[in-house]
């Protein structure tokens, strides 16, 4: 059995028991989303459903708004806030936060690297998470496309011992990967460590930026090839860290919706009646349908609960002017992703936003 779906069909097992054991009546899960632009998307999805998320960058925007973008205000919503969105109409409590600076990388989370000076690491350490979702840089995981494997996987390890013993220690990153820095890194205790937190990989997606034009990294070959790199990346990594939930296949749904018909497979030459999951001003970041995508394929990996449940009548895809069978497609989408990728999912057809609302097909 491949990596990343061994993995994926552990935690989905777990996660499928764990729905069951938290009713709305229980203490919310308190998860923490770990990423950057790719988690908080753009507009409409960028400041969707702020008021039920915690921005854990808003007040470091404030006060240091050079590390900021005045086209992207905060607080953000995005992927948490759709997310949100989801898990109150499933009735499931959680108290969903998140710690999001542009282009961060994994290392950046851990070791405040950014220029601006914003404390990330101290946002992961700020409470004691159930659940934490780790997203890297989109390039970050992929050598070809200008990453260090080495160093994501190396950070997927530090970030999961952060999380789980946060105990105080010192590396050179020399010692752990080829080309590592020889300077001393010294990481604090974590206070609110949890070895039993459920941790994830947000498996990114293939860019077509990288992909169509001449002398991108991709050029020449299918969106497929940087989703076959992303896919046994993400999969390595959390096999070697250990201790993972799984890897969440958001960069596989968005491959298969593209496959299925229902996504454009070229944004640079649109065709009717397809959907196009990247930001048409880059064509990299996630439009309002990849942003969905990516929220329902979170949901059904963290909670076992079949996105298709929803239906046509979802809000948050109303919300964002998603219409109903274009909902319906993309949450096919992310169940049949989920289930090729090992979780086991339940199906609640009383999660249907009116009586008019229709389950996907199968």
């Amino acid at each position: 059995m491949p990596v990343h779906k061994t993995l994926a069909l552990v935690g989905g097992l777990v996660l499928a028991a764990a729905v069951h054991a938290t009713p709305a009546t229980s203490p919310p899960q308190k998860i923490l989303f770990v990423g950057n632009s790719f988690t908080y998307t753009r507009p409409p999805a960028l400041q969707y459903n702020t008021e039920n998320v915690v921005d854990l960058n808003e007040a470091n925007a404030i006060a240091m708004p050079e590390g900021s973008d005045p086209a992207l205000p905060q607080p953000w919503g995005g992927v948490p806030g759709i997310f949100k969105a989801l898990v109150d109409q499933a009735g499931l409590p959680f108290d969903v936060r998140h710690s999001l600076r542009g282009g961060a990388t994994l290392r950046g989370h851990l070791l405040n690297t950014n220029p601006a000076g914003w404390d990330m690491r101290a946002n992961i350490a700020s409470d004691r998470w159930d659940i934490v979702v780790l997203q890297g840089n989109s390039t970050e995981a992929v050598d070809r496309a200008g990453g260090n494997y080495a160093q994501f996987s190396t950070y997927v390890g530090l970030l999961r011992r952060f999380v789980h013993s946060g105990d105080p220690h010192s590396y050179r990153e020399s010692q752990l990967y080829p080309g590592g820095s020889n300077t001393l890194r010294n990481i604090p205790a974590n206070p609110n460590a949890n070895p039993l937190a459920r941790i994830f990989l947000y498996q990114t997606w293939a860019r077509p930026d990288l992909t169509y034009p001449a002398g991108s990294p991709y050029a020449g070959e299918p969106l497929e090839s940087m989703t076959a790199d992303l896919r046994q990346a993400y999969g390595d990594a959390a096999l070697l860290s250990g201790g993972l939930a799984g890897v969440v296949p958001v960069g596989e749904a968005f491959m298969r919706a593209v496959q299925s018909g229902a996504a454009l497979r070229n944004p640079y030459e649109p065709e009717p009646r397809k959907v196009d999951l990247w930001w048409h001003e880059d064509q990299f970041h996630p439009s309002k349908y990849g942003a969905y995508l990516s929220s329902l394929t979170m949901f059904g990996a963290i909670t076992g609960v079949d996105p298709t449940s929803f239906g046509a009548n979802e809000q948050a895809a109303a919300d964002l002017d998603i219409r109903p069978h274009e909902a319906l497609q993309l949450q096919r989408v992310a169940a049949q992703q989920l289930t090729a990728s090992g979780y086991v999912l339940e199906r609640r057809n009383c999660l249907h936003a009116s009586p008019r609302s229709r389950g996907a097909w199968r």
